[in-house]
């Protein structure tokens, strides 16, 4: 398999896995309004191991995802949007890697909660949503500064590039204005889609 059969794999499998687990997960728990820690607390607690392997399986197809921006960066070496790329794939990557932590710490809310704990569980659990909400703004950014440096060397098709920007900078509106609003899901279905694009025409290209 080439470096660029690769890249696209990751590009497509990183962000689809990912948009999946969340899905998934959500409707175990049952849809709690995100806002509502009280209802994600309970939620989480009543599906502790539900919890702990989705969320996990989430944090593999994070690594996907990032490779595959890694790859999509150094494909993009001297061109004309290769800087806006490195900076924006450094951005998320820095991001992404407290935004495993709201993770770990969901799992481990869960845990407690499920142990009976409730309270000790909250604590935990919005110290992870405040981690996530500044993590996710980062990712945000960095997905539109990456759009900027696609649409900037064109290679890939501008509406790709331009739906990276739009939505990364809604998802990076909406992560600091109202991370449990239910509209943060409208950036991270953006994103995906854009980054799954640029899979899809990535192995198009590789064939």
């Amino acid at each position: 398999m080439s470096s660029r059969t690769m890249t696209g794999w990751l590009l497509v499998l990183g962000p689809i896995g990912l948009m999946a687990c969340w899905i998934i997960w959500g409707g175990v728990i049952g849809f709690p309004d995100s806002g509502d820690h009280a209802a994600m607390v309970a939620g989480i607690s009543t599906n502790a191991e539900a919890t702990k392997w989705l969320l996990g399986l989430a944090m593999l197809f994070v690594f996907l995802l990032i490779g595959g921006l890694a790859g999509l960066r150094s494909s993009m070496a001297g061109g004309s949007g290769s800087d806006y790329a490195t900076l924006g794939v450094l951005i998320i990557a820095m991001s992404a890697t407290f935004n495993l932590g709201e993770i770990a710490a969901t799992i481990a809310a869960a845990d407690v909660g499920a142990a009976g704990n409730g309270a000790v569980a909250m604590t935990i659990y919005l110290a992870g949503n405040g981690i996530g909400a500044t993590s996710s703004a980062g990712m945000m950014l960095g997905i539109a500064i990456l759009g900027y440096g696609v649409y900037t060397q064109k290679n890939f098709h501008t509406i790709i590039a331009a739906l990276l920007i739009v939505a990364g900078i809604f998802g990076l509106v909406m992560a600091l204005y109202d991370y449990g609003s239910p509209l943060m899901g409208i950036g991270y279905l953006g994103i995906s889609l854009g980054v799954a694009a640029m899979g899809s025409a990535t192995l198009r290209s590789a064939d």
